[in-house]
């Protein structure tokens, strides 16, 4: 895969996924150890599945449109919030929060490229996983098939 060059004076940035699991909350604070190290900047991003939201909205009778506003509010207040609890106040980490819709393989690869990210962190299931998921289905085994860059891939502990 060609790497597209980096602007000159643009940091580095490092991608952690973040779907509020514990697995997601240690790769983390991975991530901002490594981004603090690196100068690099942190982008943290979450996705929202869409999939069937325009049923629950036509079932809870509201537009889908405000449903997704919704939930986007509150995933992003979420993402805030996780953020937040994360922040050792210890340094001027450039972190940028993402909320964005879709598949979170894809949505992660499509970041990492647009950002030309030098490494991609992910928690996983770790031991306790079922290992058929774990090799075969996980939102991490995905990335790392077609990943533009490096995957740390962060057990539970």
């Amino acid at each position: 895969m060609t790497k597209q060059p980096r602007e000159s004076g643009r940091k580095p940035g490092i991608l952690v996924g973040m779907d509020f699991s514990r697995a997601a909350q240690q790769a983390l604070a991975y991530a901002r150890t490594l981004a603090r190290e690196r100068d690099a900047v942190l982008l943290v991003l979450h996705v929202i599945e869409g999939h069937g939201l325009a049923e629950l909205a036509r079932l809870a009778e509201v537009p889908e449109r405000a449903l997704r506003d919704r939930l986007g509010h509150e995933r992003r207040q979420r993402l805030l919030e996780a953020l937040r609890l994360a922040d050792s106040g210890r340094d001027d980490l450039a972190v940028e929060p993402v909320i964005a819709w879709g598949r979170p393989f894809e949505e992660i690869l499509k970041k990492a490229t647009e950002m030309s990210a030098i490494l991609i962190v992910l928690g996983t299931a770790g031991h306790s996983a079922d290992l058929e998921k774990v090799l075969f289905g996980s939102t991490a085994e995905k990335v790392l098939r077609s990943a533009p860059c490096p995957v740390l891939c962060v057990p539970v502990e």
